[in-house]
């Protein structure tokens, strides 16, 4: 007989259930009297823990009375909060314990205990009431009344319900363990959803999830879960609720914590559709729980029962509500971490980001460094040449003008060293301009002058210093000009135009040897006149093009070169190119030659007076940088003010939301950025959209739902930025309001 009464082995329970299990325990041994013997581990003779195989306990309670024999034995701690307990009311199990601590026990106890042994009734040992007191302690993290203990007291033994609640607590805390081991969320529902299947035995048990995003991107309500059905039963995953549900039970009743119970479909006055819809599911009895995340409907836990009509007991229901609590607490740790999941893959793509910035940057800086060396190597280079030149010669001319007496220098020498030095200084002057012209254009003081020229007056001029500059080195210069007299006349800085062609022709002579040939051609297309310099040179490898046009680099160096410059003309002619709207080209072919072609458009007047007024206006609506923050959180506030004052951003920052009102019409800011709690800023958002200016208004939030960003989109709010604050977003979302 001792063996159908009811032992609970191995089982983890809280720290506050064990507290009430102990004081049951001993408020039930000081009710009994003298007949009880309740002893605890303070009762061994040895103040240590006691081995039994390789077990070691820490704790226990025992009753022995000729009424009631109940064992409580802690096998381990598990942590601060929870314990793996055994419970046995079984006498058998008793008297093995109690042959384990016998040896450390005093005599007089253990003749009194071997008295209470010989005399139990083990027919009648079974004391009810007590166990219903230890179920009660078992089912309160049910929340489960005793009422409904009661409902199954009168079919089922008391043993099948305490291991009845046992199973579901059981299974609450294998939830609760996977949610803290983060499993991944679908492996966590499909097994609850088994375990509480077989369970409450439901013929059928799946989660009905709204707001699901399907491959077309649209929002969708469908069956994502669905325990494994038993034939003749048909499985309903990826089932989509027709208009029946929207109309009959909307989710906003669900929203708000609404139950739906049908015992029998065929007794309950519903609605046909749904009633058409359960039969097509040949189901007899459901119930429906809403499963809400942070406020919000996640979806509905849905039990049906497909066999018969059932009458939902109170425990089920308590159950299933639970089991909804924990999977809500799953989504929610779920959809948490993967949004810090996505956080940190941004932040590393950011740092990754950063660190290959931070690499071009030194890569730059090292480059720049080189550059440097190269230009002050290459600029005392060209400066040392004429210069040595010029006062060499200067100063033979000067000895010999002293002799009184007939000079030894003929006339046709002086006259050849007089040429000399004044082309060694014309190249010096030139070589100083460019430099000077470089730092005005690169610090974006030059204004070109814009007026009607002469395009075959600036090819005839271009070809005559080809030609000058040429001749000692027997490269012929060529002008292929195709321009009709009516389209001559043409907009641009007349100066500026000569000094492109200029630099580029004498580019093409200093790389083209003896017996080459340089080429101007020159034509109107359009609205625009084409510039091409061709030259028979050395030409220039393909890695060496995107170098040319680079300030102070020079694809030889200043050492072994053979051809003389400092790398700034053919960057200084790109910058007058780009000034005048234009753009150039470039290509060559290694020991075949290079060809420079430059695209300008015509500048007339009325295009740049146009262009002008279309520029001021533009400027006109980008004066206004102001961006006001109404905040009272200082760390928020603190963040976007050094973020938006280093992007250049006037920062007003007002704390207090009542006196906002007032300031803002004052201040006129191009965008505002309030962080206030939801009640607040919704009233602020609408106050501000009454002063009818024009504002780009965004607000802060720890979290926004589709419902309330309807909301405050009706309010005249144009964006929001999550918590925590990611400078890129923040940046962006600024710099696209201040383009409005």
């Amino acid at each position: 007989m001792a063996n159908n009464h009811p032992s609970l082995n191995k089982t983890i329970i809280s720290h506050q259930m064990l507290s009430k299990l102990h004081h049951l325990w001993q408020q039930t041994a000081e009710n009994q009297g003298s007949d009880l013997i309740f002893l605890t581990q303070q009762h061994l003779n040895r103040k240590k823990d006691i081995s039994n195989n390789g077990l070691i306990f820490h704790n226990f309670n025992l009753i022995l009375h000729p009424d009631l024999q109940a064992l409580l034995f802690i096998d381990r701690e598990i942590s601060n909060f929870y314990y793996q307990i055994t419970i046995s009311f079984e006498l058998d199990k008793i008297v093995s314990f109690y042959e384990i601590i016998k040896p450390f026990l005093n005599l007089r106890t253990k003749k009194k205990i071997d008295h209470h042994l010989a005399i139990i009734d083990v027919d009648n040992s079974l004391n009810h009431g007590f166990i219903l007191e230890v179920l009660k302690i078992f089912s309160n993290p049910l929340n489960i009344q005793e009422q409904s203990i009661n409902d199954q007291n009168d079919n089922s033994p008391i043993e099948d319900i305490l291991h009845s609640r046992l199973k579901q607590e059981n299974i609450l805390h294998n939830l609760t363990q996977q949610i803290q081991d983060n499993l991944e969320l679908k492996q966590i529902i499909q097994n609850t959803l088994e375990n509480v299947k077989n369970l409450l035995e439901i013929d059928r048990l799946l989660i009905y999830q709204v707001n699901v995003t399907n491959t077309d991107n649209k929002l969708i309500n469908i069956v994502t879960y669905e325990t494994e059905v038993s034939a003749p039963f048909t499985s309903v995953l990826n089932y989509q609720e027709d208009r029946c549900f929207e109309t009959l039970q909307t989710l906003q009743k669900y929203q708000d914590d609404f139950i739906l119970i049908i015992n029998d479909i065929d007794e309950q006055n519903l609605e046909k559709c749904l009633t058409e819809t359960m039969k097509k599911m040949a189901v007899k009895a459901k119930i429906v729980i809403p499963i809400i995340v942070k406020h919000e409907l996640w979806g509905l836990l849905i039990a049906h029962e497909c066999n018969q009509p059932r009458k939902w007991q109170e425990n089920d229901i308590k159950f299933l509500k639970h089991i909804s609590e924990y999977l809500a607490v799953a989504v929610y740790q779920y959809n948490y971490y993967q949004q810090l999941e996505a956080q940190k893959k941004a932040l590393e793509k950011q740092v990754e980001k950063k660190a290959r910035e931070l690499q071009d940057a030194l890569i730059l800086a090292e480059v720049a460094q080189q550059s440097k060396a190269e230009f002050l190597g290459s600029i005392s280079h060209e400066l040392r040449t004429p210069l040595t030149c010029i006062i060499g010669l200067s100063g033979t001319l000067l000895h010999w003008s002293k002799n009184d007496n007939s000079s030894i220098l003929s006339p046709e020498k002086e006259t050849r060293y007089l040429k000399i030095i004044q082309e060694n200084g014309r190249k010096l002057l030139q070589l100083i301009n460019n430099i000077l012209d470089f730092a005005e254009i690169e610090s974006g003081k030059y204004l070109l002058n814009i007026k009607p020229i002469s395009l075959e007056n600036i090819a005839q001029m271009v070809l005559l210093y080809g030609l000058e500059i040429a001749r000692n080195k027997g490269v012929m210069v060529k002008l292929d000009y195709r321009v009709s007299n009516e389209e001559d006349l043409f907009y641009a800085d007349g100066e500026r135009l000569y000094q492109i062609l200029l630099n580029l022709v004498d580019n093409g002579i200093k790389f083209t040897g003896a017996g080459g040939e340089v080429i101007i051609k020159i034509w109107r297309e359009n609205n625009q006149a084409i510039f091409h310099i061709e030259d028979t040179g050395i030409g220039i490898y393909p890695e060496q093009i995107p170098l040319l046009f680079n300030e102070f680099q020079q694809l030889e160096n200043y050492r072994t070169r053979t051809n003389p410059g400092t790398g700034l003309g053919l960057a200084l002619t790109k910058h007058l190119v780009e000034l005048h709207g234009g753009f150039i080209e470039v290509e060559s072919m290694v020991e075949k030659g290079s060809v420079f072609t430059v695209y300008l458009p015509n500048s007339d007047v009325n295009s740049i007076l146009y262009q002008q007024n279309i520029e001021n206006e533009l400027k006109a609506r980008s004066d206004n940088k102001t961006v006001v923050i109404i905040c009272e959180d200082d760390e928020i506030g603190t963040v976007l003010c050094e973020l938006l004052t280093a992007a250049d951003y006037q920062v007003i920052w007002l704390f207090d939301a009542t006196e906002a009102m007032q300031k803002i019409s004052l201040i006129n800011p191009k965008v505002i950025i309030l962080e206030q709690n939801q009640f607040t800023s919704l009233n602020l958002a609408s106050d501000i959209q009454t002063l009818n200016n024009n504002f780009h208004l965004i607000v802060i939030r720890d979290e926004i739902s589709g419902q309330e960003w309807n909301s405050l989109s009706k309010l005249g709010v144009n964006e929001y930025l999550l918590k925590p604050l990611q400078p890129r977003i923040l940046l962006k979302k600024v710099n696209k309001a201040m383009s409005y």
